[in-house]
C-alpha cells in the first residue's frame, strides 16, 4: 500500500519564500555612480587625466561639460544639474553669491605671460618693448578673458597702456587662437596663461616682464545641484592629495616663483 506524504504548512511557506527570494535576485550589476564635471577649457587636460584615475579607483563614470568658465557659470546659476565646477578666480565668488557653492579645493595657479617666437627675433626684453613700432600683439579680450583683463590693468598701472595697446591687433577669447597667431600667423608677441607654454613645446619663448600679478587660483568647486553628494565630496577630498597638485604643476599651472 502506497503511503502519501503531505508537506506541512510551515515547509510550504519556507519553500515559497526561497523561491520568491531567488526570483527576486537580478544578475545585472548595479549601475556605476556618475559624476558630472563642468570644466573650464583652460583646465581640461589635467582634469581629464585626474578624473580617469578617480573613475578607475572608485568604479565611477565621469561626464564632462567643457567650455569657457564664463559660459559655464550661467548654466550653474540657472539650475543645471552637475556635481563639480573646475574654474579659476573670480568664479568661486560668483557661485557663492548665487548660493550654488559647497566647498573649494585649490589645485594650481594661473599667471599671464608674454611669449614670442623662439630666439626672440624682435628683441622684446621688457614690458616697455611691446610699444615698439611695427609690432603686432595678440591678447585675450579683457571683456571675457581674466588673463587679458589682468594684463591690461598692469599696462594702465605702469603707464604703458596707450603705447602697447596701439600694437594689439588681436583680442580673442581662445588661447589657441592667440597662440596660433604667433606660431603660424602674423603676430610678434602674445599674452596668454602660463599653461599655454606647455601646449606648444619648442614653439614659444617667455619674455620676463617683472610684473607681479594678483594670484589667480585654479579651483575645484562643489555644487549644491549635485545628484551624488557623497561622490562629489569624495572627489573634492581626493583633490587635496599631493599627486593632484603635482599634476597641475606638471601641466604648467604654477606661479613663476614656484
Amino acid at each position: 500500500m502506497t503511503q502519501r506524504r503531505t508537506l506541512s504548512p510551515l515547509v510550504l511557506m519556507l519553500g515559497l519564500a526561497i523561491l520568491v527570494g531567488g526570483c527576486g535576485r537580478s544578475s545585472t550589476p548595479p549601475p556605476e555612480a556618475k559624476l558630472r564635471i563642468l570644466c573650464g577649457s583652460s583646465m581640461a587636460a589635467p582634469v581629464q587625466e585626474l578624473a580617469r584615475q578617480f573613475a578607475t579607483n572608485r568604479s565611477a563614470q565621469v561626464e564632462f561639460d567643457l567650455g569657457g568658465s564664463e559660459t559655464l557659470l550661467p548654466k550653474i546659476l540657472t539650475g543645471i544639474r552637475a556635481d563639480l565646477f573646475v574654474c579659476h578666480d573670480p568664479f568661486e565668488e560668483k557661485l557663492k553669491a548665487g548660493g550654488k557653492w559647497t566647498n573649494t579645493v585649490v589645485v594650481g595657479y594661473l599667471e599671464p605671460i608674454v611669449a614670442v617666437r623662439p630666439g626672440n627675433p624682435k628683441s622684446i626684453r621688457a614690458l616697455a618693448d611691446l610699444a615698439k613700432a611695427d609690432l603686432k600683439i595678440g591678447i585675450g579680450d579683457p571683456r571675457y578673458s581674466t588673463c587679458g583683463e589682468l594684463f591690461v590693468n598692469a599696462l594702465r598701472e605702469r603707464g604703458h597702456y596707450d603705447g602697447v595697446m596701439k600694437n594689439v591687433v588681436l583680442q580673442a577669447r581662445s588661447h589657441a587662437e592667440i597662440a596660433t597667431g604667433l606660431i603660424v600667423g602674423p603676430l610678434d608677441a602674445i599674452v596668454v596663461w602660463n599653461f599655454v607654454l606647455g601646449l606648444y613645446p619648442g614653439k614659444l619663448e617667455i619674455v620676463p616682464t617683472s610684473i607681479t600679478y594678483p594670484p589667480t587660483r585654479v579651483t575645484v568647486l562643489g555644487l549644491t545641484s549635485s545628484d551624488n553628494p557623497a561622490l562629489r565630496d569624495a572627489f573634492l577630498d581626493w583633490c587635496k592629495q599631493p599627486v593632484v597638485q603635482e599634476t597641475f604643476r606638471r601641466y604648467g599651472y604654477r606661479r613663476e616663483k614656484d
